[in-house]
């Protein structure tokens, strides 16, 4: 499951180059949908995760994550603020994700 998060992270990332590269508005629907189907199998993994959540250790009442469960959490969160920042993107209401490519377009 972790290697299959970082598999999704790699993809993801793929996709943003991608869309860098070309940055076509056709392209970025087309990633935000990507990014979106990412994000809910992600989800999906978190859920499903079969494996141990929290570690033994419990200083004061607090359970740390495990490195494998962690990282899983950890990919879902940076993936789905990425989504938030591609949805302000697609509908103009920020452009952070493509803003230097929108300065290189103006010069």
């Amino acid at each position: 499951m972790p290697l299959l998060a970082i598999l999704l992270d790699i993809l993801t990332l793929g996709a943003y180059w991608l869309q860098v590269d070309v940055f076509d508005s056709g392209l970025t629907l087309i990633g935000f949908v990507f990014q979106i189907a990412m994000v809910l199998i992600l989800f999906l993994v978190t859920i499903d995760y079969q494996g141990p959540r929290v570690t033994r250790y419990r200083p004061a009442g607090y359970g740390y994550l495990t490195i494998r469960y962690g990282l899983i959490i950890m990919s879902f969160v940076i993936n789905a603020i990425v989504l938030f920042l591609y949805g302000l993107a697609y509908f103009k209401i920020n452009d952070v994700l493509f803003h230097q490519v929108a300065l290189l377009i103006l010069k």
